[in-house]
Formats: structure tokens, C-alpha cells, sequence
């Protein structure tokens, strides 16, 4: 098939016009236009009249329809063996598709149309993305995106890959290499895909799974009977061994013997504790007779103790009496010699007084003369301050007359010196006139006569001569010197203004005066700080601070003048009498502080042994009696400890007999624990017989049993069937590899008619370079060249986008094998590639073109100039 024309109408920005891309030639057709021209417009246009039904409503079809509306139609006139043929269709309104011959005879209308068309067509190069066509930006083979309708786009074209070169390589076995073999894989996949998961594992909702999950259950509610039926054996069994306890425990004479049994442990244990209530008491009398003969001891023991704690006490009395004379007296002793240490020490304190006083007189008329002397010294300096101040306001009053700065004075040694300069290269190559006259004619120029002697010519000048006529002098080189001289007295002339200096000596002297008043300044400011570092303001505080201090000291009230040797050696002397007596004083004090506190000490012991003898005397109480209560109290202590014998031996006759209380007790509780464990056994029994009987007859009713062996046949028919189908899983996984192991060996083979026709074109770009395929998607995954591989995405831009458009001109070419050319129509490729790589495409795309046809859209006209090709005529009309 080959495309001659195509015309849009109302479509996009062609809104109420129709646009005709006509003369399409049979080899390289190239459309170049400029940006926003509808290149892309025709190339949608295109897509939408062979693979968009007529009657879509999509997206994409309402793209091509502009703001204002209205039908979108499109058309193309197609070139076929049998002839030519145009096909049409209208989109959104008037609805229509139709097929006609060279003739204008209608061949197929609306679907049949549809149908006519999708059989030209085939599904090989289906969509703008397709194996043939290149939409603008699109340099990939297939759809980068992960969308549904992208990953729906992948498999399309892969298939219609796999349809082409399974179609291409007829001769490799039918099964192993060819599209048979794709659809046993595919059945065998979809066979698989029914009972599996691509994991191998069982699909959810398969029969696989089903029977599964099936027997699982069955499995379940067969161990739930199993459970069951063991529960009615366990409870039968459970049955016969109660009903045999309950016999055991209701046997005539049983219940009988209990209850003798614990009558007599009654009866043992009341007089065993009769027994032990009356050991009780007699142990209660012998404790209350040991409690009178420990009074009666403790009476006799109190009687001796106050006869020896009253004679003691009259001991420490005396005693004590006598250390209380003892210190009082040394405590008057000590009295005395602290008043007398403490008179001297009065007077020694009174002199050294005395003499501090003679020293501060002293200090006093030295400290009122250094103030004095400070007072003239800060004084002194603040009038040389005030003075130096007013010389350095004169001084900065002048600094701010001199104009005439040290940058200045450069500048104008610069400007005198370029004027020297300027001077000497003029005088070395000036031109000089000299007149001498013998007539009283004169020579003029510019009107003016010229007197005798010298004149410098800078310039071209014209000179009028009397009686004979013009001379012109011209000085050449000489005159840019002269105007130099001229510019430089110019420039020094301006320097000297600035400063109002009259010549370059005056400026001179003024600088120099400057820099004698800046010098004079700094001294001026050193000196200033040596005066007063911290400023005037600060000596000026200081000054009035001496003077205050100066006016505080108040002249000295000694009349006649002190001798500071002899007011030291009278201080000294005062010291050391004053710590001598010091000293004594706090000797003596310490000495009467210690006696004090002695006599405070014997004090306290009399009084502490006056007390106690007191209440010796008490507890011993009347002398005369004393002998009478002793000798009373041993008799009490006496009787009680005869009542305390008496008591032990009935309490040692009533325990010998007594009969063993916890054998008694312990023999009750046994009896007792016996009859009531017997009776509440019974109960529970009969409570547990009753319990297994009513879950025995419950058991039997529901049939569990016959249950068990229902579902046990129907678990083994369930895991056979499960069983089953792993084994066929297991075999389509196997038929499945095999087959792709067998595909695998033959994808060389199955390549090699792509491979045939990309070679010569890929040689154009690269020599020696070859391209590998993936196996799974059919596409180009690497570039071998100079012995390395590289892969696809490794490469770069404009790399991919060449062996993206060359795989796809091998794909027209197989087209062209299978004897149905296609056009392969590129809408803005080759964008990446360099100048000497496009011209090698252009190579190959009219190597393709040779055979079957190629149209380029491109809005780069002067790259695709060295294209070539034919170039159609593209008209734009007004519909009417």
C-alpha cells in the first residue's frame, strides 16, 4: 500500500478550512514546515482514519475536533495492486466511513467500510506507536508507561512482533520455532493458569484449590466426629467405673461404721480435753505462788539495798561538802588577780591610744601636703593641656587652608611632567618658519600679517605671499605633538585650578607646608595623650577632685611641731605594754573562768549527794524499825517458797496421768473428715452418672459413627481428586518449560530474518556492530561494537533514537518479504542525532525507500534538506 494524499477537514487548527498533503511520491516523501504548521495534526488525522471506528466518541477522537465543532473529516487516496482507492470518514457528526475505487464507485459504507479497512491494515502495525509509524517524541519501540492502557499497548505489539517473524521464519520447525508452538505454550499456559498461579501454587476459586480446600474440611469435620465418637467411648468407660466406687461406698454396714468410728474419736478427744483444762490450772496455781515468793524476794533484796545505799550516801555527802570549801575559796583567789590584771590593762590602752592619736596628727599634715602637691602637679598639666588644645585647633584651622594634598601634588607632578614630555617630542620633531622682510609687505595667514623671526608651525597652515601668492605648510607628525603639548598644558593647567596653586612651584611649597602641619598636628596629639591619656574631660575631673580633697583636709591641732622618730618609738612602747597587759589579763581570766567552773562542778556534786542520801534516808526509813521489817520479810519470802513446791508437785501428778490431747484431736478430725468426704463422694457420683448417661444417650441419638465413615469416604474421594490435579499442574509446568527450553534453542533462527535486514543498515552508523534481542518482548536489548556489549538504556539519546527508527525500518522490510509494503510515515524523528549520523539515516531510510514508500514530517528544514526526496504539495482552502 502506498499513500498518494490525505485531506483534513475541519480539524483542529483547521477549523472551517480543509488542508490536502498531496503528490506523495512512491520512495522518500518529506513534509517540512514550520513549528505550529499541523504536521502532527495530519499525523493524528491519519491515525484516526485507519484504526478509529467511525462511530468512537474517545478522547483521541475529540481531540481532533476544534473549539468551534463541527464534523471532522478525514480522507486519503491509497495506492493498491488492484488499483487506487479512496477511504473516508466522518467523526462526532454525520457520522460516516466509506471505501471508494479510481472510479468514485462506493465499494464498502460504514462497518463494512470499517472491516475493508482493518483487512488492509492487518494487525501488525496497528497504532501511532506501532511497528512503522513514529509519532513526534517517540523514540522508543513500545510504551515506556506502567498505565493499563500502556501495558495493553506492550502486549499488542508484542504480539504482532511474534506474529511477524514467526510468519518471516517459515522454515524453522513448525512447533519449536514457529506461532504453533505459541499457541501450545499458550494453551498449555492457559490450562495451567485455570488449576495454578504462575508460582506453581493452587489459583483461588480452581478446582484445584476447591478440591483442596474440600478435603481440608472434610479432614476437619472428620478428626470433630472422631473427637466425638472417642468422647462416647471414654464416657461409657468412665460410666462402668463410678457406678463400681458408688457400689463400694453404699455397701450395707459402710455408712455404719463411719459413724461409730467418729462417735468414739468424740467421745476420746472430750476427756482428753477435760484432762488438759485441769493441768491447765494447776500450772496457773503454780505460776501465782512463784509470783509471791518473787515479791517476798524482791522486798528483802529492796530492805539490804537501802541499808548499803544509805550509809554509801552519807559518804559522798561529806565528801562532797568539803570539794565545795575547796573551791570556793580558790575561786575568790582568782577573783582578785583578774580585777588587777584588768586595771593595768585599762592603763596600757589608755597610753597606746595616746600615741596612735600623736601618729594619725602626723599622717594627717603629710597626707594635707601631698594633696596640696597633687593639686599643683594635675593643675600644672591642664594648663599646658588647654594649651596644646587651642595650638592644635590653629593648627587644623591651617591643615583645612592647604589645599594642596600629597595625591594632588602627584597629580600635578604627573601633569608637569607629561607636559615635559609632550614639550621635548615637539620640539624634536616640530616645524619652525622663520620670515626675515626687505620690503614692507608682510606675509598673512588666516588674515593676519606675520612679524619677523620665528613661528611654529603645528598644523597645516596656508600662507598668503604678496606678489607671488599661497604657500602651504603642512608638519605632518609634528602637529599631533603640538596639540599633545597642548593637552598636557591643558591637563596641568586644570590640576593647578583645582588646588588655586598659579604654577607647579606654588603648589610645591603649599604640599610641603601641608605635610609640616600634619607632622605638627600628630606631636600636638602625642603630647596630648602623654598629658591626659583618658582626655580633658577626665584631667579636668581629677583637678577638681584634688582641689576637693585639697579643701577636706583640715589643718592639724597640734601646736607644736611633732617629731616622727620620737612618735614611733612612744607607739611601739605602747604596743608592747598593751599586749603584755593583754596577755596577763586573759591569763587571769582564764584562771577565774576555770575556778568558777570548778565551784559550779562541787556545787552541783553536793547538791546531786545531798539528794541522794535524802532519798537513802527515805527508802532506809526509821533506824530504830528496820531490823523488825527485815527480819519480817524473810519469814513471807520463807512461806511462799514452801506454797511454790506444793504447787509443782500436784502440777507433775496431773500431767503424768493426762491423756495425749493431739492423738485425740487429730484422731476427731480423721473420723470426722472420713464421714463427710464418704457422703459428699456419693453424691458426686451419682451427680457424674447422671451427667455421662444424659451425653451417652445424646451421642447415640445423633448416629456419630455411622457419621465418621460417611465422611471418611468423602475425604479420601476429595484428596484423590486434589492429588489429581497437582500431578496435571505439575505436568503443564513441565510442558510449558520444555517448550520454552525448545523455543529458546531456536529464538537465533527465529531472529535471523530481522537480523538480515537490520545488518546493512546498522553498518551505515556502526561497522562491526551488531544488535542482540530479548527473547521475551522481541525487542533490541544491546549494541555489540569494538568486542564490547552494551546495554540499551546504557547508551545515549540520539544512539537509542537510530536503533530505535532502523529496527523498525527492518520490520518494513520483512513487511516487504510478506509482499505487503506499508508506508512508514516518522513525524519529527531523528531529533537527537548529530550531522554526520542523520545523513546516515537519510542513507538508510532511501535504502528502505527503494522499496516500499517513506514519509517524513519535520519542522527542521534545513537539517532534512540533505534529505532529498519528494516533496508534496501541501494546500490550504476555505470550505465554503
Amino acid at each position: 500500500m502506498k499513500l498518494r494524499s490525505l485531506t483534513l477537514t475541519n480539524v483542529r487548527k483547521f477549523a472551517g478550512q480543509s488542508a490536502t498533503i498531496s503528490a506523495i511520491g512512491d520512495g522518500v516523501s518529506v513534509v517540512s514546515e514550520a513549528n505550529e504548521f499541523g504536521k502532527s495534526t495530519f499525523f493524528d488525522a491519519l491515525h484516526a482514519l485507519f484504526f478509529l471506528k467511525y462511530g468512537a466518541a474517545t478522547r483521541e477522537v475529540k481531540s481532533l475536533q476544534p473549539r468551534a465543532g463541527g464534523a471532522v473529516r478525514v480522507s486519503a487516496q491509497i495506492e493498491l495492486p488492484t488499483g487506487k482507492f479512496t477511504l473516508e470518514k466522518s467523526f462526532l457528526a454525520q457520522k460516516r466511513a466509506v471505501v471508494k475505487d479510481e472510479s468514485g464507485t462506493v465499494v464498502a459504507l460504514d462497518d463494512e467500510a470499517e472491516r475493508w479497512i482493518a483487512h488492509l491494515m492487518g494487525s501488525g502495525i496497528e497504532g501511532p506507536a506501532g511497528l512503522l509509524w513514529v509519532r513526534q517524541g517517540t523514540t522508543a519501540l513500545e510504551p515506556g508507561g506502567t498505565s493499563g492502557a500502556e501495558k495493553t499497548e506492550k502486549e499488542r505489539l508484542l504480539g504482532a512482533r511474534r506474529d511477524l517473524l514467526s510468519s518471516v521464519a517459515g522454515e524453522i520447525d513448525m512447533v519449536t520455532g514457529g506461532r504453533r508452538m505459541d499457541r501450545v505454550i499458550e494453551a498449555a499456559l492457559q490450562a495451567l493458569g485455570r488449576l495454578a498461579t504462575a508460582t506453581g501454587q493452587p489459583k483461588a476459586n480452581g478446582p484445584w484449590k476447591q478440591a483442596q480446600q474440600e478435603a481440608q474440611a472434610l479432614a476437619e469435620k472428620h478428626t470433630e466426629l472422631d473427637r466425638v465418637c472417642l468422647e462416647l467411648s471414654d464416657a461409657l468407660v468412665q460410666r462402668r467405673e463410678v457406678s463400681a466406687r458408688l457400689e463400694v461406698l453404699e455397701a450395707p454396714g459402710a455408712q455404719e461404721a463411719l459413724a461409730a468410728g467418729l462417735e468414739a474419736a468424740q467421745t476420746a478427744h472430750n476427756a482428753a480435753q477435760d484432762h488438759a483444762e485441769k493441768c491447765a490450772q494447776a500450772q496457773d496455781q503454780v505460776a501465782l505462788r512463784r509470783l509471791e515468793m518473787e515479791g517476798a524476794q524482791a522486798r528483802l533484796d529492796k530492805l539490804i539495798a537501802a541499808a548499803e545505799s544509805f550509809e554509801k550516801a552519807g559518804e559522798q555527802l561529806s565528801d562532797a561538802r568539803s570539794a565545795f570549801a575547796d573551791a570556793a575559796e580558790k575561786g575568790t583567789t582568782a577573783d582578785a588577780v583578774t580585777d588587777r590584771a584588768q586595771t593595768a590593762l585599762s592603763e596600757a590602752t589608755a597610753a597606746l591610744t595616746f600615741a596612735q592619736a600623736a601618729k594619725e596628727a602626723l599622717q594627717h599634715e603629710s597626707l594635707t601636703k601631698n594633696a596640696v602637691e597633687k593639686y599643683d602637679n594635675l593643675k600644672a598639666r591642664l594648663g599646658q593641656m588647654m594649651q596644646k588644645r587651642d595650638a592644635l585647633e590653629q593648627a587644623n584651622a591651617a591643615l583645612a587652608a592647604q589645599s594642596v594634598t600629597d595625591q594632588m601634588l602627584d597629580r600635578i607632578e604627573d601633569a608637569n611632567a607629561k607636559l615635559a614630555r609632550a614639550q621635548a617630542e615637539a620640539a624634536a620633531g616640530g616645524v619652525q618658519m622663520y620670515l626675515e622682510y626687505e620690503a614692507a609687505e608682510k606675509v598673512s595667514s588666516n588674515g593676519k600679517a606675520l612679524d619677523a623671526g620665528a613661528h611654529r608651525v603645528g598644523q597645516r597652515a596656508v600662507f598668503d605671499l604678496p606678489g607671488i601668492g599661497r604657500m602651504t605648510l603642512d608638519p605632518g607628525d609634528a602637529a599631533a605633538d603640538i596639540m599633545a603639548v597642548e593637552t598636557a598644558q591643558t591637563a596641568l593647567q586644570a590640576a593647578l585650578d583645582a588646588v588655586g596653586m598659579a604654577d607647579v612651584d606654588a603648589a610645591r611649597r603649599s604640599a610641603a607646608l601641608r605635610r609640616e602641619t600634619v607632622a605638627e598636628i600628630a606631636l600636638l596629639k602625642n603630647v596630648q595623650e602623654t598629658l591626659a591619656p583618658e582626655g580633658i574631660e577626665a584631667l579636668q575631673a581629677a583637678v577638681a577632685q584634688a582641689l576637693a580633697a585639697v579643701d577636706a583636709s583640715s589643718p592639724s591641732q597640734s601646736k607644736a611641731p611633732l617629731d616622727p622618730v620620737e612618735v614611733a618609738q612612744r607607739l611601739e612602747a605602747a604596743q608592747k605594754a598593751e599586749q603584755l597587759a593583754r596577755v596577763d589579763y586573759d591569763t587571769s581570766r582564764d584562771t577565774r573562768d576555770a575556778a568558777r567552773a570548778a565551784l559550779a562542778r562541787a556545787q552541783a556534786l553536793r547538791d546531786a549527794a545531798q539528794t541522794g542520801f535524802d532519798l537513802a534516808a527515805a527508802a532506809y526509813g526509821d533506824p530504830d524499825a528496820f531490823e523488825a521489817r527485815k527480819a519480817e520479810a524473810a519469814r513471807d519470802y520463807a512461806l511462799s517458797a514452801v506454797a511454790v513446791e506444793d504447787a509443782n508437785v500436784a502440777l507433775d501428778r496431773l500431767q503424768k496421768a493426762a491423756p495425749d490431747l493431739a492423738n485425740a484431736t487429730a484422731d476427731l478430725a480423721r473420723a470426722t473428715s472420713a464421714f463427710e468426704n464418704a457422703r459428699e463422694e456419693r453424691l458426686r457420683l451419682k451427680t457424674i452418672i447422671a451427667d455421662l448417661g444424659a451425653t451417652i444417650r445424646a451421642r447415640a441419638e445423633d448416629g456419630v459413627e455411622e457419621k465418621r465413615e460417611e465422611v471418611a469416604g468423602l475425604l479420601q474421594a476429595a484428596q484423590e481428586r486434589a492429588a489429581r490435579f497437582e500431578h496435571e499442574a505439575a505436568g503443564l509446568m513441565l510442558l510449558v518449560d520444555s517448550l520454552r527450553a525448545k523455543r529458546g534453542a531456536a529464538q537465533e533462527a527465529y531472529f535471523g530474518p530481522v537480523q538480515q535486514e537490520l545488518a546493512p543498515l546498522l553498518a551505515l552508523l556502526h561497522a562491526d556492530a551488531a544488535l542482540s534481542f530479548d527473547p521475551a518482548s522481541l525487542l533490541p536489548q544491546g549494541l555489540a561494537r569494538g568486542g564490547a556489549d552494551e546495554p540499551l538504556d546504557m547508551l545515549s539519546g540520539g544512539t537509542q533514537e537510530q536503533i530505535a527508527i532502523l529496527t523498525r525500518l527492518a520490520f518494513a522490510r520483512l513487511f516487504a518479504r510478506q509482499g505487503k509494503p506499508m508506508p512508514i510515515i516518522l513525524d519529527d524523528a531523528l531529533v537527537y542525532s548529530d550531522d554526520n549520523r542523520i545523513l546516515a539515516m537519510f542513507t538508510a531510510l532511501h535504502r528502505v525507500a527503494a522499496d516500499q514508500q517513506v514519509i517524513v514530517f519535520s519542522c527542521r528544514q534545513m537539517a532534512f534538506a540533505g534529505l532529498g526526496g519528494t516533496r508534496p504539495v501541501v494546500e490550504i482552502t476555505q470550505d465554503r
